[in-house]
């Protein structure tokens, strides 16, 4: 079995709201850079994925590495959540997301350290809370009120990425999986219950068996629900040196994420200015930068992407834009975004979004109307 590296280291929204978001997006009113998942949980997926015997040659197409080269330092979060669904379809195991999550909380990542060295789990996950998108990119977990004795936390999805269903139940599994290692002797049946949707739970006594933690069917969220004593209990070997020492790490990851994505959002920006130029060299990008061809290829380095697929991106927004924005004809909007050939963008389009450009903008106008009727 190859390894892929080693380490130390539900929410309602009306037609409105979605529309809005969707329209903001679209627009460029929200066009933040891509978000993207840490490679360091990446390689410990693939690890398990491999173990399981899933197809890596396909899921390296899915994820869009390439395995002969360098692992990239970010992934794309509607990549790794393509892989997700990739895998629940591949091998099809009712019983996946438990074992994944125990696996996963096995790993030696910071939610692992921050807990196992914290006083107690309500130290521990109040800390940890605000960088879990260092790693996840496109989930969150959300702390809600005591309710009947017991804390829980939910795992709230971005509602503009693609987020797959094993993912969510995966991310309940591995917070309780942490947790119960984390009580370590004192972990009581009655500490932890995990809340999954029915459909992520065929086989309630096995997925029991599995994780020796409570499980609860739900009509479509999905949580963590730990008990009060358990949620303030001390740690079996709490260690606030070490637990100042981790809390660090993920500050300086943020500062770095950060940095790195700000630097994102400007590349992104002066290729579509490029664009409208019509002069997309990485010269003209360096220039406009102020930096030279070989700093600009060092830079996007660093951000795990290339010159190529951050023209891609920049090149399926503003087409995306001029769509929505106006009535410009289909060949100018090719034509302003780099094609001299109409088909090619046809089809690069279709890759992007699934639909012709066309149908994109139908189908947009017809939401459009379709909420313009509904205020009325």
């Amino acid at each position: 079995m190859r390894r892929y590296g080693t380490f130390t280291v539900t929410e309602k929204r009306t037609n409105v709201n979605c529309l809005n978001v969707h329209r903001n997006r679209i627009l460029g009113k929200e066009m933040a850079p891509t978000a993207q998942v840490d490679i360091v949980l990446v390689q410990h997926l693939l690890n398990y994925w491999d173990g399981r015997g899933v197809d890596m040659d396909q899921l390296w197409r899915v994820l869009d590495i390439d395995p002969q080269l360098p692992l990239p330092i970010w992934v794309l979060t509607d990549r790794v959540a393509d892989a997700y669904d990739f895998v629940a379809r591949e091998l099809n195991d009712s019983l996946l997301a438990f074992d994944l999550g125990i696996y996963m909380a096995e790993r030696d990542m910071p939610l692992q350290r921050l807990l196992r060295c914290a006083q107690s789990l309500k130290k521990g996950i109040e800390a940890l809370i605000p960088y879990v998108y260092l790693s996840t990119g496109s989930l969150r977990y959300q702390i809600n009120a005591v309710q009947n004795g017991a804390v829980t936390i939910s795992v709230e999805r971005h509602p503009e990425r693609h987020v797959s269903p094993l993912q969510l139940a995966a991310a309940v599994v591995i917070m309780a999986g942490v947790c119960r290692n984390a009580l370590g002797a004192s972990y009581d049946l009655g500490d932890l219950c995990m809340h999954l949707p029915e459909s992520e739970v065929s086989d309630r006594k096995r997925a029991e068996e599995l994780t020796n933690i409570a499980v609860n069917k739900t009509d479509g969220f999905y949580m963590l629900e730990i008990s009060r004593e358990a949620w303030e209990r001390p740690g079996p070997d709490p260690q606030p040196v070490l637990f100042k020492s981790v809390q660090r790490e993920l500050i300086r990851q943020d500062q770095r994420f950060r940095e790195h994505l700000e630097l994102y959002a400007e590349l992104k920006d002066i290729l579509e200015m490029c664009l409208i130029r019509r002069n997309v060299t990485q010269e003209g990008v360096a220039d406009q930068l102020g930096i030279s061809v070989r700093n600009l290829q060092r830079r996007l380095r660093a951000l795990g992407t290339t010159y190529q697929n951050l023209l891609d991106e920049a090149r399926q927004g503003l087409s995306m834009k001029l769509i929505c924005e106006g009535d410009m004809p289909l060949y100018e909007v090719a034509y302003k975004v780099g094609y001299t050939e109409p088909s090619a963008f046809y089809k690069a389009f279709r890759r992007w979004t699934g639909s012709t450009p066309g149908d994109y903008r139908q189908a947009y106008l017809s939401a459009i109307s379709a909420i313009s009727v509904e205020d009325e």
